[in-house]
């Protein structure tokens, strides 16, 4: 699976950019589409540019990552209360077993 990752460019040096992708990470990637410039968002994939976003486009996909993230925030707090059932079901057995002996 390939995937881009999304980042807004912060320096354009000939045909690197550096780009900030969030929470103090920048790297240099490769300029692969045509007048880019510091402050557009863009994805980059495999260290090249290979998008770039308007501030609608990139509001729309963060929406859907933010979407994404309270999705795998309520999975996993379904799974921590399954887990959570699994062990008190656990205990229960062990208590009934030590009482048998």
């Amino acid at each position: 699976m390939c995937l881009g990752v999304y980042g807004k460019v912060v320096r354009v040096e000939e045909e690197l950019a550096v780009v900030d992708f969030g929470g103090g990470l920048t790297k240099d990637a490769l300029v692969g589409v045509e007048e880019i410039r510091e402050g557009d968002y863009v994805v980059v994939h495999a260290g090249t540019i290979v998008s770039r976003l308007s501030d609608e486009e990139f509001m729309e996909v963060f929406r859907y990552v933010e979407e994404a993230a309270k999705q795998l925030a309520q999975i996993e707090s379904r799974a921590a209360e399954y887990l959570e059932s699994i062990k008190m079901r656990l205990e229960k057995l062990e208590e009934n077993l030590s009482r048998q002996k």
